[in-house]
């Protein structure tokens, strides 16, 4: 008798009946599928997360405004009646501007935002005691798109786990400044910011190509850009060809000379010139203290309030040290062995810490990239200083009457006061707290930035 046929029936019915040549497969399967489920379900958390940081600032969006969302409503309206000649109304002494001489101080980038804004909001009105309501929406869409986008791109770059980047993502999405500045107050520093970070992540990717491109886009969003882009410049110089660098660099150029030129043709330079290198304020005594962020400029106006000393002389000197730090800034980043991520942010510490006027919305433009910092580096200390940036400038909102921009502006909305009085949000404090908390942040600042550029760096985790 033959057995080999026996024994070959044999194995196929156990394998029919325990299934056995297909257990590791079926488990590979099943492991598959598992992570598959859990990868679209963090997708789907991270689309409820984005949901409903929309929804808290268009919720506020409609019912709040700050002055310079009324005085932006006339800088789109003087765009649409005298086109690239803009910057030559762009003083704010037209009858039109509900401030008088509140100047356009920014690049055009913003200026096209807002054009777009009036095309949707088309017979929208502003002035100096009202604020079109359908204006507001119109003109913070393009903000919580930024902010929106902050929160994708920070999902994107954290490394380890989706857990772990959804963590980091709502840091930003839910953090009480960025939602005061996009919902609420109608800043557009989220813009810039986007184009920072983004610009940032490229160069962490080695990118570095489009980094410089959208570096451009940040500086001729916003200008105070220039101090993390020029520390980041400087660092991708060690790691590329001079021809490779140069060629960045006139990438970085092209974009802000191909978006000034359209405004240069018309003989704007002066006015354009004044608008973009100028600042928006002389140095001097700032007020209202609850608005004043610099450490420096808060210290000496409390003592020229309290005491009587004339200190505005010191606030002279901001500028020079200003000068003096960014260039030893950009000496060191070329020799410390830092990456991209700090140099972004320290540059931009080095204008927060020592610039005489700060004002809260350009915060907005650092706590991303700090929050994104937070979340590479190992060494503890760095850590612990980097996340106290990135929250820190919250607690503001706790010390102010945030209801007061709900009101402000007609058409007013004074039933949201009990809502933000339920979370505290309608204190003011006296002029030493603020002067405290600006002392604080000015400290915060400098600390990372000395540490950053004087200490050695603990290694960043390496992105997948």
């Amino acid at each position: 008798m033959n057995i080999i046929p026996l024994l070959a029936g044999f194995l196929r019915y156990c394998d029919e009946e325990w299934n056995i040549a297909q257990v590791p497969e079926n488990f590979l399967h099943r492991r598959w599928a598992m992570r598959h489920i859990s990868h679209k379900l963090y997708f789907l958390i991270l689309g409820a997360v984005l949901i409903l940081a929309a929804l808290i600032r268009f919720w506020a969006a409609p019912l709040s405004a700050g002055p310079d969302v009324a005085q932006f409503w006339a800088f789109a309206k003087v765009f649409q009646l005298y086109g690239l000649d803009f910057y030559r109304y762009a003083d704010g002494t037209l009858d039109i501007f509900p401030f008088k001489g509140w100047a356009f101080v920014y690049p055009p980038v913003w200026l096209l935002s807002l054009r777009l804004s009036l095309l949707a909001a088309p017979a929208s009105w502003a002035a100096s005691m009202m604020v079109d309501t359908s204006w507001r929406l119109a003109m913070k869409v393009p903000i919580i798109a930024a902010d929106l986008a902050i929160g994708s791109l920070i999902f994107w770059a954290v490394p380890g786990s989706k857990f772990r980047k959804l963590v980091f993502a709502s840091l930003w999405l839910f953090h009480p400044t960025a939602w005061y500045e996009s919902g609420v107050f109608g800043q557009f520093d989220a813009i810039a910011a986007a184009f920072l970070l983004a610009s940032v992540v490229m160069f962490e990717r080695k990118r570095d190509r489009l980094a410089f491109l959208l570096a451009g886009l940040a500086l001729m969003t916003k200008q105070h850009t220039f101090l993390p882009i020029a520390l980041m410049v400087a660092i991708s110089a060690q790691h590329i060809s001079k021809r490779r660098l140069l060629s960045n660099c006139s990438i970085l150029l092209a974009i802000v000379v191909f978006i000034s030129i359209p405004f240069l043709l018309t003989g704007n330079f002066r006015s354009y010139a004044h608008s973009l290198f100028l600042p928006g304020q002389s140095p001097g005594y700032q007020y209202p203290l609850c608005y004043a962020f610099s450490g420096s400029g808060a210290l000496l106006t409390y003592l020229h309030n309290v005491f009587g000393w004339e200190t505005s002389g010191f606030l002279q000197l901001n500028i020079p040290i200003l000068a003096v730090a960014t260039l030893v800034a950009i000496v060191l980043s070329r020799i410390k062995s830092i990456t991209p991520i700090q140099g972004a942010l320290a540059g931009f510490l080095i204008f927060v810490g020592l610039s005489y006027q700060v004002n809260y919305q350009y915060l907005v433009v650092y706590i991303p990239v700090a929050i994104l910092a937070a979340s590479k580096c190992t060494y503890r200390r760095e850590r612990v200083i980097t996340m106290a940036l990135a929250l820190f400038p919250a607690l503001w909102l706790w010390l102010f009457n945030i209801s007061f921009w709900f009101n402000y502006f007609s058409p007013a909305n004074p039933w949201v006061m009990p809502i933000l009085a339920r979370i505290g949000l309608v204190s003011y404090m006296p002029d030493y707290i603020y002067v405290s908390f600006a002392l604080i942040l000015m400290s915060l600042s400098l600390a990372y930035v000395v540490f950053t550029l004087l200490f050695r760096t603990q290694r960043f985790i390496v992105l997948d």
